[in-house]
């Protein structure tokens, strides 16, 4: 049986997660092109790799934010001709946001100017080491995506000795 409560092990894990979440994200930010934060990136990412069309609900699902949240960040980069936002001809509530080829571009852009980032980091990690870690990271992020009834079930599923 996992004990959690001020387990050592599970509070050494969080702790370097939340300490490489932090260390990752500022360097990433230094290098981004067009005063770019990391929200934009990582919608325009999104786009770049799942392409179509999203409502704002949506994305703020797939993103684990608000709706106002993701409608300032689509605002930011519609603003800058990054992403195309259009009504939703079949619900006229809704819009619908897509990526624009300048958004295209410029997160090739940015993904060209944080790659050197990466390859240091897999040089310095180990590619073998990496393909061990993946797994394991992709687990925990499933755990934790989980809605809260079902997380500590989960949760003791995935950390068993």
């Amino acid at each position: 049986m996992v004990r959690l409560r001020n387990d050592p092990l599970a509070i050494a894990l969080f702790s370097e997660i939340s300490t490489i979440d932090q260390l990752l994200k500022s360097r990433i930010l230094k290098k981004l092109p067009f005063n770019m934060e990391l929200s934009h990136f990582a919608l325009l990412n999104h786009f770049a790799i799942l392409g179509g069309e999203k409502t704002p609900a949506q994305l703020a699902k797939s993103f684990n934010i608000t709706k106002g949240a993701i409608t300032n960040t689509v605002n930011k980069l519609s603003n800058i001709g990054f992403v195309h936002v259009r009504p939703d001809w079949d619900d006229g509530r809704k819009k619908l946001v897509s990526i624009s080829q300048t958004g295209i571009n410029a997160r090739n852009e940015a993904v060209s100017a944080i790659e050197p980032l990466f390859e240091d980091l897999l040089k310095i990690i180990g590619t073998r080491n990496v393909k061990i870690m993946i797994p394991l990271l992709r687990d925990l992020r499933m755990v934790l995506n989980n809605s809260l009834d079902q997380e500590s079930e989960n949760f003791n599923l995935v950390m068993k000795d």
